[in-house]
């Protein structure tokens, strides 16, 4: 029996609704649960799963959809998802306006809602003296600055809008990971990187202060790199950092140009890593600049510790690796596919071919990349190709793949019936607020599949639930090849390949 209930003129976040539908089919009497905005493409989604829609849903709309055996547990199972849902379970209390909530009691806010909505609420949370982490996109990039710029003025962090990553006081928010705590404080207008960055830190027997996300766009030429100049003075004063850190993919050159002379500034030690930035950028500054998300994690290390960290494979481990995977390239098998949750990590790995293999042409989804040409449909992969799974071409479809994996899931499969495909790599995001389990939907089609190279490298903290060292040996029990990092993931994918030509 399925229904979809309708909740009209009720709006919840995507990853608590998703978070929600994920308990409910935890319960033994109910088959199916799936919960979601009206949108076009989330009603889309249902009536390809067999519901039947009632008629006048808007995108302003909250949808419950279940399938049971009986009317009675059909009736129990909407109860249980309107008690989620009014926050009877872990939470007190529900407030509805930032407003609301009592003086002096939180000291920074999370939002994730409607843009039109948001930056009115941010604003009331920095007239608190309230730190704002933003998960919301839709903002133009102008009131972006002026968000900005108003928490600034008012010494309140604004993390965001579209920020990924965040860790202060040791929680983490959005996706982000719970790594040790240490003397380096993380800045970064790249989500994944940032985190990448963390965990490797974290690795390497030290840790970090913070992660502060500033979401993607701020170091765009209209938004100005506000918040990570704001960071860098913010983390000049704690004491407990000793070392920033500065990640983001290449942006804006005035703009980086002026955030590292702002880093020029200060009397800490300061780490950049700008994707996709050569030499030049960093010519004239006083930070140390790294290429890469490993070196910049091992350059941290090295400057507090005074002595080089050792991680990923030597050139002969990798070589001979790499030896023993070229040998399952027979018959057809000739193509690598990159299936990945991270936007950095996708990129981090087209820069790796491209440096490591130029002779060898990748295509991808992603736009304004200079390192790959651009697919004709990302439904469907031509030859070598890398998917960003976290684009829009993704998440304008489905949930992020880092908060429910079924659609990569679906593409990994979609890969592995192409006889031509020899190597497949992914990344495996942890942490506290993405999937609860996201790899052991891949584990029987891999250990079904012995001819086809799996490089896996898992992006998360020693804190998270997901339990990274079990996630770890569960793959390489499965034929896996795990790398340390994403970095040594992509070499080690650009190594075998070269070997094949």
């Amino acid at each position: 029996m399925k229904k979809v209930f309708v909740l009209q003129n009720r709006y919840m976040d995507s990853v608590m609704l998703m978070g929600i539908a994920l308990k409910l089919e935890e319960k033994p009497e109910i088959r199916d649960a799936a919960c979601g905005m009206g949108t076009p493409a989330n009603m889309d989604s249902l009536r390809d799963d067999g519901y039947t829609l009632p008629e006048g849903i808007t995108k302003n709309d909250l949808m419950i959809a279940l399938e049971t055996e009986t009317e009675a547990e059909l009736k129990g199972a909407y109860d249980a998802a309107l008690e989620m849902m009014s926050g009877s379970g872990d939470r007190k209390e529900t407030y509805r306006d930032v407003s609301e909530l009592p003086e002096g009691e939180w000291d920074v806010v999370q939002i994730s809602i409607p843009g039109e909505f948001a930056v009115k609420e941010a604003k009331k949370a920095i007239d608190r003296h309230m730190d704002v982490f933003m998960f919301t996109a839709d903002i133009s990039l102008e009131e972006e600055r002026e968000l900005k710029e108003y928490g600034r003025d008012r010494g309140c962090l604004v993390m965001g809008p579209d920020a990924g990553v965040g860790l202060l006081g040791g929680v983490a928010m959005a996706a982000g990971s719970i790594v040790r705590f240490g003397p380096i404080g993380i800045i970064g207008a790249s989500g994944s990187g940032s985190q990448e960055v963390a965990c490797l830190i974290e690795e390497m027997g030290s840790g970090v202060t913070c992660i502060l996300g500033t979401g993607g766009r701020d170091l765009k030429k209209t938004v100005g790199g506000v918040s990570m100049k704001a960071d860098m003075k913010r983390l000049e004063k704690d004491a407990d950092t000793k070392l920033i850190c500065l990640v983001s993919m290449l942006a804006d050159q005035e703009i980086m140009e002026e955030v590292l002379k702002e880093a020029d500034k200060l009397t800490k030690p300061v780490v950049a890593v700008f994707l996709g930035a050569d030499e030049k950028l960093y010519a004239g500054h006083r930070v140390t600049g790294a290429f890469n998300l490993q070196d910049a994690a091992k350059a941290c290390v090295r400057i507090l510790n005074g002595e080089e960290a050792k991680i990923g494979w030597t050139e002969e481990e990798s070589d001979a690796i790499a030896a023993r995977c070229a040998q399952k390239f027979t018959g057809q098998k000739k193509y690598f596919r990159g299936l990945y949750t991270g936007g950095t990590f996708a990129e981090e790995t087209l820069m790796v071919f491209r440096s490591q293999a130029p002779e060898i042409e990748m295509h991808t989804n992603r736009d304004n990349t200079k390192y790959a040409t651009r697919l004709k449909t990302h439904k469907q992969s031509e030859e070598h190709t890398l998917l960003d799974m976290g684009d829009l071409d993704f998440t304008a479809e489905a949930p992020h793949t880092v908060f429910d994996p079924a659609q990569r899931l679906a593409r990994f499969r979609q890969e592995l019936a192409d006889p031509e495909v020899g190597l497949i790599a992914m990344d495996i995001i942890l942490g506290p607020g993405v999937a609860p389990d996201p790899a052991t939907c891949y584990i029987e089609d891999m250990k079904a599949r012995p001819d086809v190279n799996f490089i896996c490298a898992v992006c998360g903290g020693e804190g998270d639930p997901q339990n990274k060292r079990a996630i770890q040996k569960k793959l390489r029990e499965a034929g896996v090849i795990v790398a340390d990092s994403n970095y040594e993931s992509a070499k080690l994918s650009a190594k075998i390949l070269r070997r094949l030509r």
